[in-house]
Order: C-alpha cells, then sequence, then structure tokens
C-alpha cells in the first residue's frame, strides 16, 4: 500500500473572495513558489463556490469572511469542503470573529492585507516539503494528511504552554494520544502523566478519584505534570465546582468538602466527543469551568475526513501487529487496500485498528486479503443510503415489524450493537477476566464497564443474547 506524497499530483486549490486583486494576491505567489503542478480555481460568488464544493475535492480553500458572509457563514463551507485546508481571510482587527472560525474548524485565520509569499510558503510546507509522520514522531498518531500535519504543528505550539488543553473529536480519533503527545513534547515531560476516565465514575468516586485521601488522588499524583480528565462532557456539579476552585487557587476540596493542605501545580487536559460549545449552550457544563478549560483548543478530524491517511495508518498497526504478536502479515492485497480506503470508518482509527488486530490474531499468511476484512466484519455496520432497517409498530401488541429490505441492508447492524458482540466475546474469550479483554481489544477496561452500560437498556429489547453482566 503506497503512502509517499506524490509530487507529481496536481495541487486543487479554491479561491472564493470577492476582491479580485485579493485573489489575485494568492494566486500569484502559489505559482511562483510551489513546485509541482497546481490547479487554481477561483470565484467572487459564494453561491458558485457552493457549487463548486459540492462536484469535487480540493486540498486548500480560500475563504474571504466577508464574502461568505461572517462566522455564521463558514460552518456550511466547513462541511461542504470535506477534506479541504480551509483558511479564512479577514481583517486583523476582527479577533472575535478569527477566534469562533478557527473554533468551527478553519486552519487558520489569515489577515489582510494578504501576505501572498507568506501564504504560499505555509502551503508548501503543508504539501510540497512535508516529510513523513511516523509512530514514534507523535506519540502513537499516525497521518501525512494536511490535516494531521496542522493538528501536529498545533501539538507543538500549545505543549510548551501551561494552559489548559480542551481536545475534541468523535470517538476513537485518539484524543488521549493527543493529550499524551503535547505532555510528551511539554516542559513537565519528566513528570507524571495521570488520566481520569471522568465517564465511569459516579459523583463521589470521581471525587475521590481526583482528591483521594492522604495525597492519593489523581491531583496529588499528577502534581508536577499533567492530568487527563477523559470526557468532561457529562461532569457532575460538585465536581465541576471542585475543578473550579482547582484551576484558580490549586486548592483540593476533598469528598467531604475540606481543603487539603497542599497546593498543587498541576496542568490539566481534557477530552470531549462532543463539540465544546454544545456543552455550555446545553447547560452541561458550568459557564465558569468551560472557560478555564477551553483556553487552547484542539479538535481531532474523523477519519473519513482524511482518507489520505487510512494507509498509513493500516501500515503502522500491522507493523505493530508483527512486533507485538508475532504474526506474519505484512501486506495488504490491492482489492484490500481499496475496500479499507473506501469504507468511511465510524468507528475511526480504534475501528480500524481492531479490524486488523482481530484478522491478524484469527488468520495466518503474508497478506491481508479483502475476504478477510469481509470476514472480519467490515462494512457489516455500514449505513446504507438506500434500504435501512426501520423498526416500526404495529397492533395494539406493540410487535416489531420490519419494512421490506434488500438481502445487504439485512445484514445491516448498529455500530454499538456490532460493538456489545465483540467486547463480550472477548470477555468469553479470556474467561470472564476484562482486563485481558480490553488489553486484546486496545482499550482501557473502564471503557468496557461503559459500554457495556451504555448498550445494556438499548440491548434489552434488540439484542436479548448478548450477555451485559
Amino acid at each position: 500500500m503506497g503512502v509517499s506524497i506524490r509530487p507529481s499530483s496536481a495541487l486543487r486549490v479554491l479561491l472564493v473572495d470577492s476582491d479580485p486583486e485579493a485573489r489575485n494576491i494568492l494566486k500569484r505567489a502559489l505559482e511562483q513558489r510551489i513546485a509541482r503542478p497546481l490547479m487554481i480555481l477561483e470565484t467572487a460568488s459564494p453561491e458558485t463556490a457552493r457549487l463548486m464544493l459540492a462536484e469535487q475535492n480540493f486540498d486548500v480553500l480560500t475563504l474571504d469572511l466577508d464574502t461568505i458572509g461572517g462566522p455564521s457563514g463558514y460552518p456550511e463551507f466547513h462541511t461542504l469542503a470535506r477534506s479541504s485546508l480551509t483558511y479564512v481571510c479577514g481583517e486583523a482587527s476582527r479577533v472575535i470573529e478569527a477566534v469562533a472560525v478557527v473554533r468551527a474548524g478553519a486552519a487558520d485565520y489569515v489577515e489582510k492585507p494578504l501576505d501572498g509569499t507568506a501564504f504560499a510558503r505555509r502551503i508548501e510546507r503543508q504539501f510540497v516539503v512535508a516529510e513523513a509522520i511516523t509512530v514514534a514522531e507523535c506519540n502513537g498518531l499516525v497521518g501525512r494528511s494536511a490535516r494531521m500535519r496542522t493538528l501536529f504543528d498545533q501539538i507543538a505550539r500549545v505543549a510548551p504552554a501551561s494552559a489548559p488543553v480542551f481536545i475534541s473529536g468523535e470517538t476513537g480519533t485518539g484524543k488521549e494520544l493527543c493529550a499524551r503527545a503535547i505532555h510528551s513534547k511539554s516542559r513537565r515531560r519528566e513528570g507524571p502523566f495521570v488520566v481520569v476516565d471522568c465517564a465511569s465514575l459516579g459523583r463521589d468516586d470521581l471525587m475521590m478519584a481526583l482528591a483521594g485521601s492522604d495525597g492519593t488522588g489523581a491531583l496529588f499524583r499528577a502534581n508536577g505534570g499533567s492530568l487527563l480528565l477523559d470526557e468532561v462532557g457529562g461532569l457532575d456539579p460538585a465536581v465541576q465546582a471542585m475543578l473550579v476552585r482547582f484551576i484558580e487557587s490549586g486548592e483540593v476540596v476533598g469528598l467531604n468538602g475540606e481543603v487539603l493542605p497542599q497546593r498543587l501545580d498541576v496542568r490539566l487536559l481534557a477530552t470531549t466527543e462532543h463539540l465544546p460549545e454544545a456543552l455550555i449552550q446545553t447547560g452541561t457544563m458550568r459557564a465558569d469551568l468551560f472557560y478555564r478549560l477551553n483556553v487552547l483548543t484542539m479538535r481531532l478530524p474523523a477519519l473519513r475526513e482524511r482518507p489520505e491517511d487510512i494507509g498509513p495508518i493500516a501500515e503502522a498497526v500491522l507493523k505493530r501487529c508483527a512486533e507485538q504478536g508475532g504474526t506474519a502479515f505484512s501486506r495488504f492485497a490491492p482489492s484490500a487496500e481499496k475496500a479499507i480506503s473506501s469504507y468511511a470508518w465510524p468507528g475511526n482509527v480504534r475501528e480500524l485498528e481492531n479490524l486488523i488486530h482481530r484478522i491478524a490474531m484469527l488468520n495466518d499468511g503474508e497478506v491481508i486479503t479483502a475476504e478477510m476484512l469481509s470476514n472480519a466484519g467490515l462494512g457489516l455496520h455500514r449505513t446504507s443510503t438506500t434500504a435501512s432497517i426501520t423498526p416500526i409498530r404495529s397492533g395494539a401488541t406493540g410487535e416489531v415489524a420490519e419494512k421490506a429490505q434488500t438481502p445487504a441492508a439485512a445484514r445491516v447492524k448498529p455500530l454499538w450493537m456490532t460493538e456489545a458482540e465483540v467486547i463480550e466475546e472477548a470477555i468469553e474469550a479470556f474467561d470472564g477476566n476484562i482486563a485481558r479483554a480490553a488489553a486484546a481489544l486496545e482499550i482501557s477496561p473502564s471503557t468496557i464497564y461503559r459500554k457495556r452500560r451504555s448498550v445494556a437498556q438499548s440491548a434489552k429489547d434488540l439484542l436479548p443474547q448478548v450477555r451485559f453482566g
């Protein structure tokens, strides 16, 4: 599976700005600087830009803030841009609007008057002279896409600071790996890195995990290092109040309200699978805690947003399987390459990793084939756009009937159902030992507990054969 960047392929650029001179500045600079074929399209019309983005993919997209109607117009273009590296251009004085579009997903805000040379130099670094990113270089994060190179650059920039970092992204995108990378590149890298799985603990257990007794809590163990609060989307108000006080003063409040004597020096990192702003909009998180955690923000792209990284990730996982598990697999057949590249990966990198591990453990050989991928479950829970399974209630008895469906649609399962089956099979394979099952699945035991709890109610009606305790 090839993973090299092909300089012979054309770099596709779309410039959207009602000012023709601004477009010319960027176009001339790119043509003079970029040493590979270029396809540069430009338009002054946001309507035309929408049509162009709907019809083809671009590597780079620049959007003039006024042309697209301000920050409120950006989300639509962000969605249409798909895997494009998007830059928003506007006046330097519009700081609040610049922050808004970057938090909404823009790669950066480019100030006007435009410096075409500086912009072209940045694009050159991203697409022409960028080195391959290896597993060792970024603590397990793998990627050669422009989005991941931007992420690696962000990690390098935020790591030296001491301010909290809020990391968002879908499940399985590598948020904890990102946090570990930040810690490893920070001045605290010789200090401890402690993780607390907030989603798996109730209020009292989480308070005890953080504060502990006699200096045994996570906050004390992380003193001089970093503490990762994993999945802060559902923190109890009492825990939120405790964290606010800790961030303000370095003081730790115990479970019974007592202030523990030692003042601590801990950098907080937090993750959520939700949009950070949604936590405060829905009232899930206190405003004072949100703004204290949301000092530096990073968003991990979903795997479907960076399809060019699927190959390098798959190869890195396969190599790790060979090194750690003694398997002989070393490459993918062309049909297998096509299969994994065309799949949407709703479970992101974690789903890809788990699939390859299953294949490596259950098969022999040197080449992974498309048949192995299919037998391991690739695509069985892919959402169908033409024929989906839709439970409907019929009659007074409330029995569930199913709409007519194609044979392919009949095999479609919800992702949570497939996850539940895989988890239970792993637990059974290790005679009920959840720690060993978690190690085999490359997830934490707390993730197994959390997922079993979250699917139990749904499985009660839809999947009675799966055991949940």
